[in-house]
């Protein structure tokens, strides 16, 4: 064999690196694609888990709406019942014809088109929803009320015992999006219906800012404690109550002798100075009488739930009337002139003056500076309950730092809580105060119902 002139033969083995090398690069460039194949999918799953978990968080807050929409739907509803204590009289509203709550969760059945749309809700018999199945931003939702899971016959009792209910609330988005929640709610009282016609609160070691009272000379007038009176339809026949209540015997004492002309005075069995009487005697009296930082809560409350919210420039015209009864507010002093037919709940946190002519019904607060004046002759007739206590301190303003600071107006010293507080009457007439409960727990339920459970399924 011969050899070109300057020619080169190849050196042994380099073909056979050349080929390793080329092996390593495919496998280098396969291992970099399947990396990437990999990512991307990896990258597209989870695109797909959070548009997954978007569509669900969405159809949670649309059924969390329809449950909130319910909540108040309930509320309103039992607001304007005969049993405002229970919801015995809002299950026959939703049991349909059958006159059953056949709703169940378990037997709930959700209906989609092909393009993931909610077409209808199967499986609840002929309940009526409290919220019908609607359209809601893109999505769906609707809202079911059951009895409490606790009674003895489950959700599907149609009697109360415990003030409680579950309502069931169901959101659907695109794509066939579901979500479930159901809460328990619960009835609870803005306020415990008050222990006496006129309640003036304040400690029971008081000395010399013991409650003021004071009914005035007027021989005609009437102060009355029984809830079954002219004033007062639908009272509780059975039922009286003191007609003035203090805390504690010094206010007991000292609001005895505001009982000028005893025969005004008349509750039950008694008359004159014994129709006062120590709330503190009672086991049975609620803690918010005695306690001032409920009373400033309670008042919290009622601004919370106010149809009106005024001060002292507020007309009497935006007051509730006996027709159309309202929670007001009014942060300051106010009087309440001699025109007024008026109804409802109406929390001053001034001095409320109130003309003898002027009617009410319902219940009257006087959290904050705690004085309550009926000036003027008349026939005017409040009828239901009157609370007054001075709680907002010396800077007269409630809900600052100095609540509840008591006599001596320093926090943190053994008067904290209630100061004295005042009712006073002059001028003559034939006007009455009486109790009446009817009036009273109306306004009890004025309370949004409170979320005691809450569960997604």
């Amino acid at each position: 064999m011969q050899f070109k002139q300057n020619g080169t033969r190849p050196t042994p083995g380099r073909e056979r690196e050349s080929g390793s090398g080329m092996l390593m690069a495919v496998f280098v460039l396969f291992l970099v694609t399947s990396m990437g194949v990999a990512l991307l999918f990896l990258s597209r799953t989870e695109v797909q888990l959070s548009q997954a978990d978007g569509r669900s968080k969405v159809a949670y807050y649309y059924s969390e709406a329809g449950l909130e929409k319910a909540r108040a739907i309930t509320h309103n509803a039992n607001f304007i019942s005969t049993d405002k204590q229970y919801f015995t009289d809002e299950f026959p509203l939703v049991a349909g014809g059958d006159g059953a709550l056949d709703f169940d969760v378990a037997n709930l059945t959700a209906t989609f088109d092909n393009d993931g749309n909610l077409t209808g809700l199967t499986g609840y018999d002929d309940d009526t929803p409290v919220v019908p199945l609607a359209g809601f931003e893109s999505g769906w939702h609707a809202a079911f009320l059951t009895n409490d899971p606790a009674e003895t016959g489950g959700i599907h009792d149609m009697t109360d015992t415990n003030k409680k209910a579950m309502i069931t609330g169901i959101g659907a988005g695109p794509d066939r999006s579901l979500e479930i929640t159901q809460a328990i709610v619960e009835k609870v009282d803005l306020y415990p219906v008050p222990p006496a016609t006129i309640t003036i609160l304040g400690e029971p070691a008081c000395g010399a800012s013991c409650a003021q009272f004071w009914g005035g000379t007027s021989t005609p007038k009437r102060y009355l404690g029984d809830d079954s009176n002219p004033v007062c339809p639908g009272g509780n026949p059975s039922l009286w109550v003191p007609v003035v209540g203090v805390i504690g015997s010094s206010s007991t004492g000292t609001a005895q002798g505001g009982v000028i002309k005893p025969a005004s005075f008349i509750t039950g069995p008694h008359t004159g100075s014994s129709t006062v009487s120590d709330l503190t005697t009672d086991p049975s009296l609620d803690p918010l009488w005695t306690d001032c930082s409920l009373l400033v809560d309670l008042a919290a409350e009622v601004l919370a739930a106010a149809d009106i919210v005024g001060n002292t420039a507020t007309p009497n015209t935006d007051l509730g009337t006996t027709a159309d009864p309202k929670i007001v507010y009014i942060d300051g002093d106010y009087v309440v002139g001699p025109s007024v037919s008026g109804g409802g709940l109406l929390l001053v946190t001034g001095e409320l003056q109130f003309h003898g002519n002027a009617d009410w019904q319902g219940l009257i607060l006087v959290l904050g500076k705690g004085d309550f004046l009926r000036n003027g002759s008349g026939n005017g007739n409040i009828a239901g309950s009157i609370v007054v206590a001075d709680i907002s301190g010396p800077d007269r303003i409630l809900f600052t730092s100095d609540d509840c600071s008591g006599q001596d107006n320093i926090l943190g010293t053994a008067d904290d809580g209630v100061a004295q507080s005042s009712f006073l009457v002059t001028g003559g007439g034939t006007g009455k105060t009486a109790y009446c409960s009817a009036y009273l727990i109306q306004w009890q339920a004025a309370k949004p119902l409170e979320i005691i459970s809450f569960l997604q399924r």
